[in-house]
């Protein structure tokens, strides 16, 4: 039997899983986040094999049995950083085959099985990356606007409407109220000079998109509006990345992930539709069902076996039943 390592390293928190070839899910574990960038390198390692140790112990494995094993990690925006990541993996798990990969590519496999796709990742930032036949591949990385850095951009977002509907540019809006409370201010005017001496920055709008669902769950128009305008304005990555490899007339899956789109109002998922059926009549838009680090398994395997068997996806749908890797 031969057995694979799958890793998510994401800024908040790394996951690893262990699973046999036939797709039989043995171990999970899970560390803090890191990326190797901004954290430094000892620091993204660190987590990462910390991550792994524990879903080794649990699977009763050791390092040494592992025949493959793939890292979707954030950070990954530039090609020297590929080989980078690739040699420091090699020398934590020494003969074995590694593939390391960004992120949102491991993202893009939890969310289909089709050999192209695209998909949309929006969490406390945002990217995007499409796949032709495994073969062409583009991620976005840096050249995704700050006004569409998901969680943050959200909630920097619904700052600017209560400010914008304080000054008259805007319509009253149920989060005016929302975010004086939460932020303990007595008024807008206070609210604005928090944001202009930048006691209220990205580290504190991050944690503003659960008040805005519960503001559009309202039916308040303005937070709709904020949903509604995100969606159209983030489908326009998906569209310009199908254009650049030639899908657009390709019945492609667009595979929708992050934690942004765990929202239970269906706006922001329809507005994304929209858009992208605007340009990609046969594109498919889909609510990812598993979490990543599903996607660093199953690409993980396919170094063993590709195509993979309906076994393996059977068992990872079984796995669900005892590890949190359903979204």
């Amino acid at each position: 039997m031969r057995y694979v390592l799958g890793i998510d390293q994401g800024a908040s928190k790394t996951h690893a899983m262990v699973a046999d070839e036939s797709g039989v899910v043995l171990g999970m574990g899970q560390s803090g986040g890191a990326c190797h960038s901004s954290h430094g390198m000892e620091r993204a390692m660190g987590e990462l094999q910390e991550a792994a140790r524990q879903a080794l112990a649990q699977s009763g494995l050791e390092a040494g049995q592992l025949s493959a094993v793939t890292a979707g990690m954030t950070g990954l925006d530039w090609d020297f950083e590929k080989e980078l990541l690739t040699k420091e993996l090699q020398a934590r798990f020494p003969g074995k085959r590694v593939s390391v990969v960004n992120d949102c590519i491991i993202a893009l496999r939890a969310g289909t099985s089709k050999e192209s796709g695209c998909v949309l990742c929006a969490g406390s930032g945002l990217n995007c990356a499409v796949r032709k036949n495994r073969e062409q591949e583009y991620v976005f990385g840096f050249y995704i606007a700050d006004k569409d850095q998901g969680g943050t951009a959200l909630g920097q977002r619904a700052v600017q409407a209560v400010l914008d509907a304080e000054c008259g540019l805007g319509e009253p809006t149920a989060l005016t109220g929302m975010l004086l409370e939460y932020f303990g201010l007595s008024s807008v005017d206070e609210l604005l000079y928090q944001t202009v001496v930048r006691r209220i920055g990205p580290g504190e709008t991050i944690k503003l998109p659960p008040l805005l669902e519960q503001a559009a769950a309202q039916n308040d128009p303005v937070a709709l509006h904020i949903f509604s305008r995100y969606g159209y304005d983030i489908a326009r990555y998906a569209v310009a990345g199908m254009r650049r490899l030639g899908m657009l007339g390709d019945p492609v899956d667009v595979v929708l992930s992050g934690s942004i789109f765990k929202c239970k109002l269906p706006i922001l998922q329809e507005a994304v539709a929209s858009e992208i059926h605007r340009w990609a009549a046969r594109a498919v838009v889909v609510n990812c069902r598993y979490e990543p680090i599903v996607g660093a398994v199953l690409l993980a395997l396919e170094e063993l076996q590709n195509p993979l068997s309906p076994l393996v996806y059977r068992n990872m749908e079984a796995a669900s039943q005892q590890f949190p890797i359903v979204r």
